[in-house]
């Protein structure tokens, strides 16, 4: 029973430890510079499973989602995050989520990459989803 339980948790830690973490991200004007500085911020921190973000018009909207272990944390991790992104991009409005609705949205986003004025009301919409209390 006792080498059950050790084989179970090894395999527990393995499939826990075997996903990649994913950044998403859609810049309208394409400015790689941006994205890779801001993917530079997500993958300083381990404690990331996936990260989603749109560039619009001097805006940066992100989205995170937190590694498995790390949920208790959830709320210091976005803090220490936001603070960051909003270091790296003082020119920008930044707006930071962990909000899983969020992400979906904003992933939806990125994979259609709409036109400028369909861009500006969806992130309207966005953040109004954002102020929702579920």
């Amino acid at each position: 029973m006792k080498k059950l339980w050790i084989i179970s948790l090894i395999l527990f830690g393995l499939t826990g430890c075997s996903e990649e973490f994913k950044v998403s991200t859609y810049h309208v004007d394409d400015d790689q510079q941006e994205v890779e500085k801001l993917e530079e911020v997500f993958t300083d921190n381990k404690n990331l499973s996936e990260a989603a973000a749109v560039f619009f018009d001097h805006q940066l909207v992100v989205s995170l989602q937190v590694e498995q272990m790390s949920k208790f944390k959830k709320e210091k991790i976005k803090k220490s995050i936001e603070k960051e992104v909003k270091s790296s991009f003082p020119d920008h409005d930044v707006f930071v989520s962990s909000d899983l609705k969020i992400t979906w949205e904003l992933k939806k986003i990125i994979e259609e990459q709409p036109t400028m004025d369909e861009l500006k009301k969806d992130l309207d919409k966005l953040q109004a989803l954002a102020k929702e209390q579920t």
